[in-house]
């Protein structure tokens, strides 16, 4: 096969790829986002920071879960020894996690001044066992690319999840009706990866191939053990400091732009590391791809997360109800955080294909330096969510500057590559911006619906008709990027 067509095969995978992700992570997590909503007039903002205690430690012993076998599974070529070596591994480690979390939560209670903590992330940590089973089998079809596959437990897992969340809400259960809810969607999820492929593990654990596997793996638990700090940081000084209802209150207003902004990106940055570890050996591969995806990113993520800045208000009084109305500023501060953020996926990929999983640690102990006295004086001065969100925004500003240089750099890319992939999306999203800005001045006697719809209507007509006058060739190149995918899926 020639280097052209290799390229246009990887491009097309990449491309149906994240389309799958993010179709996937958007289904599900729009039925947990209406959940969600449910839920918030079910449950009072204590309800959700209590549950907000127990997940920031489960997000803290998520780095740790599998010591970063799924990850080297990808990387090492695939055999029936490697993939079986790798699930026992997982399940043993779960296991294990699963008694540290046991042990350490009356400590995290005692952190958190809130002793309803202890159990809460007890009955947490069950999870781990439970979706240990099912993580080999998601790890070998991505590794595959079969992505498509991925679809219906990970639907499944939502829709299971909320509807046992609202349930248990209406029975009475408080708190507890998302802990039950989390545990039962990852049974459900771990079936149905069960009997996703017809491969089971063999009873072999190969010493060799699994210190192979954590010698990879361990790096990559590095970058993760800062990424998960630098992603829950947040959360442990919140909950610390400003309390329960506090923390509750930021939780809900890191749903929505986690929710629209920041997974698209992740689900790039999924779907991208196994094709970049096959087009290593096509030269400057992996330089277009970098500049090819940092710009599909950004025509994407770029005007979501100014739009939701601007429209947070009128959602927020639709969806939440005006209970949730002090949350509007943190969700401001935290769409424009996402977008930043946003950008600087893609290069993480880059880093674990090339086999140097460790600067993704070192960007990350940059952004992490800058960040926790930050976030201490949002907490312990200003003491307000909407500083700890702003103090985000602009600590990722900086932090995507350095990982995006770094990341052109090792791949031989020119910097000024860069701006020209980001500005087209950057040039419409500002005169968009200003749009909606105008509208909802002019509207802001009508109700939250008008302001709402009215919004993202003149949002996304400006924003479309903006690329079409000053940047069509960028129009139409993704246009017949798509059209080929169709073409030949």
């Amino acid at each position: 096969m020639s280097d052209n067509s290799q390229r246009v095969d990887f491009t097309r995978a990449a491309v149906q790829g994240t389309a799958v992700r993010y179709l996937i992570f958007f289904s599900s997590k729009l039925l947990l986002f209406v959940s969600t909503a449910i839920l918030a007039r079910l449950l009072t903002k204590d309800d959700f920071g209590v549950v907000g205690f127990a997940i920031t430690t489960i997000n803290f012993l998520d780095v740790i879960s599998s010591l970063g076998v799924g990850p080297a599974l990808i990387y090492h070529p695939e055999s029936d020894r490697t993939s079986s070596t790798a699930f026992w591994a997982n399940l043993i480690i779960s296991f294990g996690i699963f008694g540290l979390a046991w042990l350490i939560a009356p400590a995290v209670a005692l952190y958190f001044r809130d002793p309803r903590a202890t159990d809460v992330i007890r009955i947490l940590s069950l999870a781990y066992p439970v979706s240990s089973i099912g993580d080999t089998y998601g790890t070998l079809l991505a590794k595959r690319l079969s992505f498509n596959r991925t679809f219906l437990p990970e639907f499944l897992r939502a829709i299971t999840k909320g509807l046992s969340s609202i349930g248990f809400a209406f029975a009475g259960f408080g708190a507890w009706s998302l802990i039950i809810g989390q545990i039962c969607g990852e049974a459900m999820a771990t079936m149905i990866y069960w009997n996703s492929l017809s491969w089971r593990p063999a009873f072999i654990m190969e010493m060799a191939t699994l210190k192979s596997l954590l010698d990879y793996g361990v790096k990559y638990v590095g970058a993760d053990i800062v990424s998960i700090v630098l992603l829950n940081l947040d959360y442990l000084l919140v909950g610390r400091f400003l309390g329960a209802e506090a923390l509750g209150v930021y939780t809900l207003a890191f749903r929505l732009p986690d929710l629209i902004v920041l997974q698209f990106a992740r689900s790039l940055s999924t779907v991208i590391f196994p094709i970049y570890t096959k087009m290593r050996g096509i030269p400057n591969s992996m330089a277009r791809g970098f500049f090819m995806t940092t710009r599909y990113i950004s025509l994407i993520t770029v005007p979501l997360g100014l739009g939701l800045a601007l429209i947070a208000q009128p959602f927020t009084l639709i969806v939440f109800s005006e209970k949730w109305i002090e949350a509007v500023p943190a969700i401001q501060g935290i769409a424009i955080y996402s977008l930043l953020l946003s950008l600087s996926y893609n290069a993480g990929g880059a880093y674990k294909a090339s086999g140097r999983p460790q600067i993704n640690t070192w960007t990350g102990l940059f952004r992490l330096s800058l960040l926790f006295p930050s976030l201490w004086w949002a907490v312990a001065v200003a003491r307000s969510i909407v500083a700890v969100s702003w103090v985000h925004a602009t600590v990722a500003l900086v932090g995507t500057m350095v990982n995006m240089y770094v990341a052109a750099r090792m791949l031989g890319l020119p910097v000024r590559d860069l701006g020209r992939a980001l500005f087209p999306s950057l040039l419409s999203g500002l005169l968009m911006a200003g749009v909606v800005l105008g509208f909802l001045v002019l509207t802001r006697d009508a109700g939250p619906w008008i302001q709402l719809v009215g919004g993202v209507l003149v949002g996304g007509l400006t924003y479309t008709a903006s690329l079409w006058v000053f940047q069509r060739d960028v129009v139409v190149d993704a246009i017949q990027v798509f059209r080929g995918v169709l073409e030949k899926g």
